[in-house]
């Protein structure tokens, strides 16, 4: 069997990097300069690369676009789910009406679909308002806002696609919840799931959580969860599943919670139908042959184990001065020749390695405690050098 991974950022790196390390040959839709250092690199064309990937091999989207696109649809071996289950990541308004249908816990909303609507149903919130696109916006798409005024104006802009560039139509409306941010992922075959192992992630792009909402500036784990909450997130997972079913749809692939725990109980924000970044890189690494294990079981319909992490990880992402919003390309990067750095948007021109993308590299430290791990990861983004390199300090402190 070899191993198919579509994608081109530090997510898809990782994945194919874990599969590689178990001898497994490994090929890149389309990947960028680091992936072709565990496999080999192609042009993704579709329905017809896909097409020509033999039956007897592994598909493994790593973004949302191509699940939303139906690679599960046209062929059965992708580790994935169809089109239409997909919706539950490319449409809020499906995942909210999907979760209000099987009594699934979600902050109460609603969908405004005209500006005139979005008036009138806003006043049914106090601030701050909560204010999501409809479809995919690359993390763009959720607006928090203080003001009434404000929530209108850009609501209205968003409705009318004047806000985030190919984003346009319905909006939902969310109440606003107090509490802590979750991340849980989950293998997931049919009404069977293992969750993986819980990962602390950080979205803002400067220290003590300042500034604009990123894609993740880094992440850490294993983090512990309690049991008594573990079990009530498993009740989440079990039905949705059970939705799904209910829907005329078996789901497999990988299913990520995005959580809020609120007054001690855990609310559903939004579904990605894929693994997240950065937590992968650090799942990954925690434990590589545990993790291809777990897929491979989940993909064949197998016996799933939980992974057990012996260590601690620790992922430090280097962004391009610029990011999120116009992030400098073109800088030439030196790399030292030992640690395990998984790549996102790097290119290759002339022969040298240059940014090409807001997320850069992904730092990875290891070690037997959650500081030394933090040590190791900090130590090799000394040791990384580029033109505008910026990264946080206090990932894992």
């Amino acid at each position: 069997m070899r191993v198919h991974v579509l994608g081109s950022g530090g997510r898809e790196h990782a994945i194919g990097w874990a599969f590689s390390q178990q001898g497994y040959e490994v090929h890149f839709y389309p990947g960028n300069a680091g992936t072709k250092r565990n496999g080999a690199n192609h042009p993704y064309e579709g329905e017809k690369t896909i097409k020509s990937i033999p039956d007897e091999d592994l598909i493994i989207p790593g973004s949302e676009e191509y699940l939303v696109e139906g690679v599960a649809n046209w062929k059965v071996n992708v580790f994935g789910p169809v089109r239409e289950v997909a919706k539950l990541e490319g449409s809020k308004v499906f995942a909210k009406c999907f979760m209000k249908r099987y009594g699934i816990r979600t902050a109460r909303f609603e969908v405004a679909e005209t500006p005139e609507e979005l008036k009138e149903k806003i006043k049914k919130f106090s601030p701050p308002y909560v204010i999501k696109a409809d479809g995919l916006a690359r993390g763009k798409g959720v607006l928090i806002l203080d003001s009434e005024e404000e929530a209108l104006e850009k609501g209205s802009r968003l409705i009318a696609g004047e806000l985030v560039k190919g984003v346009k139509g319905p909006v939902v409306v969310d109440e606003y919840l107090i509490g802590e941010e979750l991340s849980a992922m989950a293998v997931v075959n049919g009404r069977n799931f293992v969750i993986l192992p819980f990962v602390r992630d950080y979205k803002r792009l400067m220290d003590n959580d300042r500034g604009p909402n990123t894609g993740g500036m880094g992440s850490w784990g294993p983090v512990s969860v309690p049991r008594e909450t573990i079990s009530k997130i498993e009740e989440l997972f079990d039905r949705t599943l059970w939705g799904v079913e209910k829907e005329g749809y078996t789901y497999r692939g990988f299913l990520y919670l995005g959580l809020m725990l609120h007054n001690g109980e855990p609310y559903i924000l939004e579904y990605n139908v894929r693994l997240g970044d950065p937590e992968t890189e650090v799942i990954v690494t925690l434990n590589p042959e545990a993790f291809v294990n777990t897929v491979l079981e989940g993909y064949r319909g197998g016996r799933m184990e939980a992974i057990e992490p012996d260590r601690f990880a620790v992922d430090v992402v280097l962004a391009s001065k610029g990011y999120p919003d116009a992030p400098e390309k073109g800088k030439e990067i030196t790399l030292p020749e030992d640690g395990l750095i998984f790549f996102a948007g790097v290119a290759e021109k002339d022969g040298k390695l240059v940014t090409a993308g807001g997320r850069v590299l992904h730092c990875m430290g290891t070690g037997a405690t959650k500081e030394e791990a933090r040590k190791k990861a900090y130590e090799l983004v000394e040791k990384v050098h580029f033109e505008g390199k910026t990264y946080r300090r206090d990932i894992a402190s």
